[in-house]
């Protein structure tokens, strides 16, 4: 398949002033700068505005914003469980948040980077006396989208945050103090719908990996779910399902195949790494982080035997695109590790001294890995063998999701049936039957199953909660337990756990944050 251009650049770019040595020059903040883009004499031309849409980008691929460290607030539902050396990780697990923890410190101010960045395109663009209407159009969209998005994942994550936008930019004002959750969601739908004025439908060759139109419909209809504005969630969803510019993908397994991502019309917004296999240098924090340690990857996300026991029987396709159990392996997977006495069980009893390329007990500590983000070279090249594909993309939203959230909408209007038709338009692509008279608790399966590891469990749960849909006390007062083949005979990996309302609904704010604000910005309740 052709190669497509990779979006999520690797260099920042910087429009920040460079640091001189003061004691090299007796002024130093009189000199002419030179070698260096600043808001003064960046954003000349249609490069420029291509170079600085492409920095916002960048962001996402950071490991401890969207690249990785956001899907740690999904291991607080039951789907899955923290692996690895993270303290932080493990306390936000269990309930246990604090303003100090780093995984709190640090989702913020990437946020606000993407933020920053968005606010100085949408301030200069207009400003580049000479571009292709078309694209100077596009790429406001695209700023707008991304502000929004950052907006989205704050909202979700502290609730009510501060907005910056132009005008504080302009006014060099960003010491502000909080806006209510519903201020920051009426900011984050202004620039969705912004964004779905200026953004085409597609995008050539070129240009894939940009966000559409469908992104930021999806957007707001993921965003109406959360507010319950549920004819507004259809009117936006269904633009999304009904146009075949963001069809389903034929096959499940397409939307996470390296090769199969590219031209795949379902996935409506992802992250685009790009390998650097000459370099041996991983590109692609999704997989280095999920991918099974003794696969060359850390492990860091284990999923839980409730979860596994969740697929129907039937429901294989989705299974085995989501999940890797013991003497699993994966296609062009090269490494060859030990047997050691620890992993002499099931089918590999009796087997201690030989070497296997498939998946042993020791890999995890509940019998599961996530199969979705990784994937091996298979370029032919001897090199390249064994190594970890970080072409691999990492899918943030999907046309499923907006299907399974339109029916979830109709059946929460209607009643049982209402959403039969956007249900099982995803079942049936997973090879199962089709429902009748689906209700709420179906539904919950469908988007279980369906979009398992892709960090929409832990927000369901909180949104289903705060409308008495659900009751988060009888699923996190289960613990959560490994296989029930030895050697792990059903152990309780993760205790039962106390969920407080309103507490933990969400995080609290970084306390480096509240200090540096000298008390304009208050901490969140109860923390």
């Amino acid at each position: 398949m052709k190669k497509r251009r990779n979006y999520i650049i690797l260099g920042i770019l910087s429009l920040a002033a460079a640091a001189v040595i003061a004691g090299c020059i007796k002024h130093p903040l009189d000199q002419v700068q030179s070698g260096q883009y600043n808001t003064g004499n960046y954003w000349r031309n249609q490069n420029d505005v291509l170079a600085g849409i492409n920095g916002i980008y960048n962001i996402l691929y950071t490991e401890d914003y969207i690249g990785h460290h956001i899907y740690v607030y999904d291991d607080q539902s039951d789907d899955i469980s923290v692996a690895g050396d993270h303290s932080d990780f493990w306390a936000v697990e269990r309930f246990n948040a604090d303003a100090t923890l780093q995984l709190i410190g640090v989702t913020w101010p990437f946020a606000y980077e993407q933020i920053g960045r968005a606010n100085n395109a949408l301030i200069y663009i207009p400003k580049v006396p000479v571009m292709d209407d078309p694209i100077r159009q596009r790429s406001m969209g695209e700023a707008y989208f991304l502000r929004g998005y950052a907006y989205f994942i704050l909202s979700e994550i502290y609730g009510d945050v501060p907005i910056i936008t132009e005008k504080n930019v302009t006014a060099v004002d960003y010491n502000v103090a909080k806006s209510s959750i519903d201020s920051v969601r009426k900011q984050a739908e202004n620039d969705f719908l912004q964004a779905a004025n200026l953004l085409p439908e597609t995008y050539g060759d070129a240009d894939r990996g940009r966000v559409s139109k469908g992104a930021a419909w999806g957007m707001l209809c993921k965003l109406y779910m959360i507010e319950d504005r549920l004819a507004d969630a259809v009117t936006y969803g269904t633009k999304v399902i009904s146009d075949p510019n963001y069809a389903l993908a034929t096959n499940y397994a397409d939307n996470f195949t390296v090769g199969n991502q590219e031209s795949n019309s379902e996935i409506l917004f992802a992250v685009w790494n790009n390998s650097q296999l000459t370099a041996n240098v991983p590109t692609s924090a999704i997989s280095q982080y999920f991918t099974n340690r003794s696969w060359q990857g850390w492990g860091f996300h284990q999923p839980t035997q409730n979860f596994a026991d969740e697929f129907e029987t039937a429901d294989t396709i989705r299974k085995r695109a989501t999940l890797v159990s013991v003497g699993d392996t994966i296609p062009y997977q090269k490494n060859i590790v030990d047997i050691g006495a620890p992993d002499a069980y099931q089918m590999f009893a009796g087997k201690e001294g030989q070497s296997t390329g498939r998946m042993l007990p020791s890999m995890s500590a509940t019998g599961y890995c996530v199969r979705k983000y990784t994937a091996f070279v298979s370029d032919g090249n001897p090199a390249h063998n064994g190594q970890i594909d970080f072409n691999l993309k990492q899918p943030l939203l999907r046309t499923a999701d907006i299907y399974l959230l339109v029916a979830e909408a109709k059946i929460r209007q209607n009643g049982p049936g209402g959403g039969d038709a956007e249900l099982n338009k995803v079942r049936t692509r997973a090879g199962l039957l089709p429902r009748s008279g689906a209700t709420m608790a179906q539904l919950i399966h469908e988007r279980r199953v369906e979009l398992g590891a892709e960090n929409t469990r832990w927000q369901d749960l909180l949104r289903w909660d705060k409308d008495k849909l659900i009751n988060l006390d009888t699923i996190v007062s289960k613990p959560k337990a490994a296989s029930p083949l030895p050697p792990y005979n059903g152990s309780v990996i993760i205790p039962a756990r106390t969920f407080v309302r309103p507490k933990d609904y969400y995080m609290p704010l970084p306390q480096q944050i509240i200090d540096e604000s000298k008390g304009v910005i208050k901490q969140n309740p109860n923390y």
